[in-house]
């Protein structure tokens, strides 16, 4: 296990630091671009764009997955990082929050679903674990 280092595994191609973006997501850095933001899209109460950002958050949490759990988690390894930055868990928990005070309780679910998984270290894709959760959550 290694500590974490900003942008150590990351993925060409995918964005950007996942870690500056979730952090951007909760309002924690300034935002430099065109997407929305979770923070932005609480305050303008829009169901479209909470979505919208919310996906992005998504997506930055799959880069911040193999930032931290290496390109492929299941393996484990040398690659695996055994700390999170505080200001980063602190990110997340309160982008649920947002999620969570604005009505928004699925995506608040999907978020926490997606952070567990990266916390457990071993997923390798993120979003379709938090796909397969949720049908297995909604299945008869």
């Amino acid at each position: 296990m290694r500590e974490y280092t900003p942008n150590a595994g990351y993925l060409p191609g995918m964005g950007g630091s996942g870690a500056e973006r979730i952090k951007r997501h909760a309002g924690l850095v300034t935002d430099d671009g065109d997407a929305p933001t979770v923070a932005a899209a609480m305050a303008r109460a829009d169901a479209a764009e909470i979505d919208t950002a919310t996906e992005d958050l998504l997506d930055a949490l799959a880069v911040f997955n193999h930032e931290l759990n290496g390109v492929v988690p299941s393996a484990g390894g040398d690659e695996q990082h055994d700390a999170v930055p505080r200001d980063l868990a602190y990110a997340v928990g309160e982008a649920a929050r947002m999620l969570r005070d604005a009505g928004a309780t699925r995506r608040a679910w999907e978020l926490d679903t997606a952070w567990l998984a990266v916390l457990a270290g071993d997923i390798d894709d993120l979003k379709g674990h938090v796909a397969l959760e949720r049908a297995s959550r909604h299945a008869d």
